[in-house]
């Protein structure tokens, strides 16, 4: 069997130096990919992370480091051009946003008073405003990275326009149907029942057979409480990142063999 397993965090440039980025370490990841390996009917594992993603100690495991969500995009369609994991497990922590343009205050009430307003402004409440024409007005303001690699660091007031990225989740199904897929959903502080309805939704949006369910309150230094969801909405509860990642992996194989 080949498996795929996604870890660390994705990194979204600002400009040339700067990124956003989360605090996902990986460690997760890394400790599931070694337990796939340490099975003789694994013969391989692909172990798609971020740059600073912890990684498996394992000869079985491909390391390819990504960046941006684009990055990881990029690297899932080239692989499955080549080949198809058995198993999937998406536990990167994947940005929900990127940058589209970056620029200044000053910049943008230039534009706006340079620039064609909406009717009745100033007058126009706040709320009134379309969200087409702020977009514009950042626009005309101007993507401060189209002219240098690296945004001055005297700017008063950087502003950056952000747009949703790509659900790279949604990909894998439709590249790879065959293959068994788990997905990840992180809340914070909330009720066991929401956790697991929101990891059960996630888990037939995405066409999932798994969805491993984490609050944030549960994960600690000594311990990380997780809930591996099933299709028929059971789950089995675990308490340490080395017994989720065991679970991932019986629960998997078993999963492919039926």
């Amino acid at each position: 069997m080949k498996i795929l397993v996604t870890a660390g965090g994705t990194n979204e440039p600002i400009d040339r130096v700067r990124v956003i980025s989360n605090n996902s370490t990986g460690m997760l990841g890394s400790l599931t990919a070694e337990a796939f390996s340490n099975r003789n009917e694994v013969e391989k594992v692909y172990y798609v992370c971020g740059q600073a993603a912890a990684l498996p100690k394992s000869d079985k495991a491909e390391i390819i480091r990504v960046g941006s969500v684009m990055d990881l995009e990029f690297a899932v369609r080239e692989l499955f051009a080549s080949d198809k994991p058995d198993v999937i497990v998406h536990s990167m922590a994947v940005s929900d946003y990127r940058v589209k343009q970056v620029t200044d205050l000053s910049l943008a009430a230039k534009a706006l008073a340079d620039g064609p307003q909406p009717p009745n402004w100033p007058d126009m409440k706040d709320s009134r405003v379309s969200e087409a024409f702020l977009i514009d007005l950042f626009e005309r303001a101007g993507n401060l990275t189209d002219t240098d690699g690296k945004i001055s660091s005297h700017l008063n007031h950087m502003t950056l326009l952000m747009e949703r990225t790509p659900k790279v989740i949604s990909l894998f199904q439709d590249l790879s149907p065959e293959s068994v897929l788990v997905g990840f959903k992180l809340l914070d502080h909330v009720s066991r029942e929401e956790l697991i309805d929101t990891a059960y939704h996630v888990l037939k949006e995405n066409r999932c057979r798994f969805v491993l369910a984490n609050d944030f309150q549960e994960i600690t230094a000594s311990g990380h409480v997780g809930y591996l969801v099933r299709e028929d909405k059971s789950y089995r509860r675990c308490v340490t990142k080395q017994e989720i990642a065991e679970t991932i992996v019986e629960e998997t194989l078993d999963a492919k063999r039926r």
